[in-house]
């Protein structure tokens, strides 16, 4: 049986974690109502974006365009969000078991999957990686950040279609679903819109042809770049939003766990301690007693 001042000591380092534990629990849960309210904005712009580029995709310039019909290439290129911190239970690695299924089956059709990481875990994790080619890593990214952080990943993703690189494209981030549960999204962003999972209209209206002025390209670009800028600004906020979640989970359990462990020490200390004054009064009687 331990001493009791081990015991003590011990319930006093538990009751130590259970105050931090508690304290991240609030953080998260006050950062979580904060980044929701950016994810339903976020979630509307994402949605009218591909709404625009939805009506542009049967013109003649988005026919030959090579983000609607990209060129003959060997590689997919991956933007993969991830936390930089842990303490989030599994986020992080939903997001890692979920990219290593979709680099598994491109290996398999020898296709080169091609990295950007976002968050500090996922450059780590990334850059060991074995056959996996890590060309972007961005850390310390806010949870609703500026659209303009993205513009070197844009760059990324125009370049590497121009070039022919890459001729696929896809986002893997965590979206939650509600407070408790959250999943692991990989949606498709080039080839543009065949993936979409967004119906903004009827498919009449998507059949329409419109004439585009000054010019069809021009308007073009500019309804990509939007698409693109705002599927990655919504991606980083859903992330964010799941991220918090699941710390906040994370910490609940931990913090139940330490007063569940608290209270079990504290009858073990409570017993201990019975047992040495137990003993004490039988070796004060067995002594009056051998005087007697």
């Amino acid at each position: 049986m331990a001493s009791t001042q081990l015991l003590k000591r011990r319930v006093r380092s538990i009751s130590n974690t259970k105050q931090i534990t508690k304290a991240m629990e609030l953080v998260a849960a006050a950062k979580l109502r904060k980044v929701q309210t950016s994810a339903a904005a976020a979630r509307i712009y994402s949605d009218a974006a591909i709404g625009v580029l939805r009506r542009l995709s049967k013109s003649p310039e988005a026919v030959r365009n090579p983000f609607f019909t990209p060129p003959a290439s060997s590689g997919r290129l991956y933007i993969i969000f991830t936390s930089d911190r842990g303490l989030a239970g599994a986020y992080n690695s939903n997001v890692f078991n979920a990219a290593a299924r979709s680099f598994a089956e491109d290996q398999k059709n020898r296709i080169n999957p091609l990295v950007i990481a976002f968050g500090r875990k996922g450059a780590r994790h990334f850059s060991r990686g074995s056959n996996i080619e890590l060309i972007g890593a961005y850390e310390n990214i806010p949870d609703d950040p500026d659209i303009n952080l993205f513009a070197p990943a844009l760059e990324t993703i125009t370049s590497g279609v121009d070039e022919a690189r890459f001729g696929m494209a896809s986002l893997i981030f965590t979206e939650p679903v509600s407070t408790m549960v959250t999943q692991v999204r990989n949606l498709q962003l080039v080839p543009a819109i065949q993936n979409s999972e967004s119906e903004v209209g009827d498919e009449e209206q998507t059949a329409v042809v419109y004439e585009l002025e000054p010019d069809g390209q021009i308007v073009l670009d500019a309804a990509l770049r939007l698409y693109f800028e705002s599927a990655l600004w919504r991606a980083r906020i859903e992330a964010a939003a799941a991220e918090h979640a699941m710390r906040m989970v994370s910490m609940g359990n931990a913090n139940r766990n330490a007063g569940d462990l608290i209270d079990a020490l504290t009858l073990e200390l409570n017993a201990t301690r019975q047992a040495h004054i137990t003993q004490e009064v039988a070796e004060i009687i067995g002594g009056a007693e051998a005087l007697t």
